[in-house]
């Protein structure tokens, strides 16, 4: 299975998704950025007030994260799915969705003067706890081609007791 992921006007990776969060009875479309230096798929400010997560209430993560904006405070979801498009078979290449429930995903709520982004701005960050599930990437001229290993597949598996 192939996770495609199109390159922007500054070849950064981005893959459209759905997530579907506690309380909500149906799968939203978001956008993610590719983000290796993320060891966790975290949702930003702009989808969780699109969202409107009651972020207030939930859990904060102990520790200080440091961003490249500095120290923030995230807080935590839990049982979240995500679901992103992969291309299966070998011949055809439908398109698929793989499942990957997060028991604990990670939240930067807005802050005090949270301004909201044009929509063709906002997106969320697809970290390693993901992205480790597809090792082998592939660049192309206007997207970024992650392969979905068998090995990979079986650790999928195991990792949520299927």
């Amino acid at each position: 299975m192939l996770l495609v992921a199109k390159l922007d006007s500054q070849s950064q990776a981005r893959i459209e998704g759905f997530i579907k969060c506690p309380n909500h009875t149906v799968f939203q479309k978001i956008t993610f950025l590719i983000d290796t230096g993320c060891s966790q798929t975290c949702l930003l400010p702009d989808d969780v007030v699109r969202l409107g997560i009651d972020y207030e209430h939930l859990p904060m993560i102990t520790k200080t994260i440091v961003t490249a904006n500095g120290p923030v405070s995230l807080r935590l979801l839990s049982n979240v799915e995500v679901d992103l498009p992969v291309l299966g078979g070998l011949l055809d290449r439908k398109k698929v969705l793989v499942k990957i429930p997060i028991s604990q995903l990670a939240l930067l709520p807005p802050g005090k003067n949270y301004t909201p982004l044009p929509p063709h701005m906002v997106f969320s960050l697809l970290g390693m706890d993901i992205l480790q599930f597809f090792p082998r990437w592939v660049f192309k001229k206007e997207e970024l081609v992650m392969d979905f290993g068998a090995n990979e597949l079986e650790s999928l598996i195991q990792s949520l007791k299927i």
